[in-house]
């Protein structure tokens, strides 16, 4: 299904929107994809506020698993209407249920200081491999979703490692075909992509344990910093400071190819281990 279908909700009521899910055809995940809700979700609150707010950031917590096979309902509340900033909360619902709960801040074109972090170096995307492809990271029917979106991991090898940075990766990711020039489209495609591949930078250093573990997002933030493309390259500079107790603690920044920080990302992902498995 195509990002401009799964982000185009349709209006039940004043702040009541409903999403869609995926064809039968494309292959369900176990649980709905985070970032599939989290898009969702940022839609519905963009749909209730005057396009003079533009959004600059989302605090969002995964409460339980989605079902990719039924719709989800957005209920948005209207916190605050202010001269330079707007508050939406939005609750997504499946079979009564709360499964994601989000924060997002709207704020109106201002002016101010102005500084960013230095672009790291990164191997460019054209030679890489794809991230989703026959023999891939991820080939099964259920990732079928993101096929229309270009993903290439920069091997290990050739990520310029940071002393004192526990657990590093950096991914390209765009669509691949040209999206239409609606800024809000390409924000909240970046918001549906940015839940991927940030909870695989925790793990990096574990590849014997990948596949004894239990892996979900919990909570999710993120910070729009400049305009973009998502049909542009993007390089996602992502690590992780911390795993311990079961979670990992993952942070991203986000840049397009000129160098520009156009938005940086946290969340705090489930990494426990499955039952019977106590590690090596």
């Amino acid at each position: 299904m195509a990002i401009e279908e799964i982000l185009d909700l349709e209006q039940l009521e004043v702040n009541i929107y409903r999403g869609r899910v995926f064809s039968p055809e494309s292959g369900f995940l176990q649980r709905t994809f985070g970032g599939h809700v989290a898009g969702q979700s940022l839609v519905s609150a963009v749909r209730t506020v005057d396009p003079a707010f533009q959004v600059h950031s989302l605090h969002g917590y995964f409460l339980r698993p989605g079902d990719a096979t039924k719709p989800t309902v957005y209920l948005v509340e209207r916190l605050r209407d202010g001269g330079s900033f707007v508050t939406r909360r939005v609750n997504a619902i499946q079979h009564g249920e709360t499964i994601f709960s989000m924060s997002a801040s709207f704020q109106s074109d201002q002016s101010g200081i102005e500084h960013q972090d230095t672009m790291p170096d990164a191997s460019p995307p054209d030679n890489l491999p794809g991230f989703i492809s026959k023999g891939g990271v991820f080939d099964e029917a259920g990732f079928s979703q993101f096929a229309e979106w270009d993903v290439r991991i920069v091997p290990r090898a050739e990520v310029a490692l940071l002393p004192g940075k526990a657990s590093q990766q950096q991914v390209w990711f765009k669509h691949k075909d040209p999206l239409p020039d609606d800024h809000v489209l390409h924000i909240c495609a970046l918001a549906y992509m940015s839940d991927l591949t940030l909870l695989g930078s925790a793990q990096v250093n574990h590849p014997e344990e990948r596949k004894h573990l239990n892996i979900a997002s919990l909570d999710h933030a993120m910070w729009f910093m400049r305009p973009f493309r998502a049909d542009e390259w993007l390089l996602y500079d992502q690590s992780s400071p911390s795993a311990c107790g079961g979670r990992s603690l993952t942070q991203g920044k986000i840049f397009n190819q000129y160098g520009e920080m156009v938005a940086a990302v946290m969340q705090e992902g489930l990494t426990r281990y499955k039952r019977g498995y106590t590690g090596r």
